[in-house]
């Protein structure tokens, strides 16, 4: 009712109220969002694409604008599928911390990821399964190394087996930000999003006692790898 009067403290049960989160789960809400902020930003591209090509295929009557209209569309709706379905299982966490992913799957999603971006990729790891929380740190560090090598003619190249994996981005100007070295470390102090893929590798390796090592070898070459502990 409009009128009726204000709830008071005595109104509420304030045992049962919920308690104010702690630090910890603080941190655990804002990882979340950071890493919702990441697959979000990285939609946002493809899905915009996506939209102009419908407008332009529903508006126009040019033939040639129509081509290019079902161009655009294909390639929008494969890389949003792309992303997606590599966040899937490089973030998510379906079936719990047991049991392997089969490198053949992570290696089409991939592969899959990297058919829109500019450096190649280059697999070869073989036959094998890792662990889930290995397979997924290394899937996180091939979405972060996306922007390490970020030129035209780089290449990341998966190498190693069960118990050591190795990525390897070489060409020009190849990129190991402070704050990505830091992410892998465990240092998480002014998380943001376009990192929050390197911290969730760390913690996915922390928690199974694997490890992760960072490394600048040259101008054109930064490796990342990951030690089964």
């Amino acid at each position: 009712m409009l009128n009726a009067p204000l709830p008071t403290d005595a109104d509420y049960d304030t045992e049962s109220m919920t308690e104010a989160p702690d630090a910890s789960a603080r941190e655990i809400v804002h990882i979340a969002s950071m890493l919702a902020s990441r697959l979000c930003h990285d939609l946002v591209n493809p899905v915009g694409a996506l939209s102009t090509g419908l407008d332009v295929f529903q508006e126009g009557d040019d033939p040639e604008m129509q081509a290019h209209a079902v161009a655009l569309i294909k390639e929008s709706t494969d890389k949003t599928i792309a992303i997606l379905q590599l966040a899937r299982m490089a973030y998510g966490s379906s079936g719990g911390w047991e049991g392997d992913i089969d490198m053949g799957e992570a290696k089409n999603l991939a592969q899959a990821f990297y058919a829109h971006v500019k450096a190649e990729l280059v697999w070869d790891l073989g036959a094998l399964s890792l662990p889930k929380a290995r397979a997924r740190a290394l899937l996180n560090l091939l979405i972060i190394t996306d922007r390490a090598a970020p030129r035209a003619g780089s290449r990341v190249i998966v190498a190693g087996d069960e118990n050591c994996v190795t990525i390897t981005a070489t060409g020009k100007k190849i990129k190991l930000s402070d704050e990505v070295a830091a992410c892998l470390a465990g240092d998480a102090d002014g998380l943001q999003a376009k990192e929050t893929p390197a911290y969730l590798a760390y913690l996915l390796t922390a928690a199974v006692g694997d490890t992760i090592i960072a490394e600048r070898r040259s101008e054109e070459e930064v490796v990342f790898t990951i030690r089964g502990g």
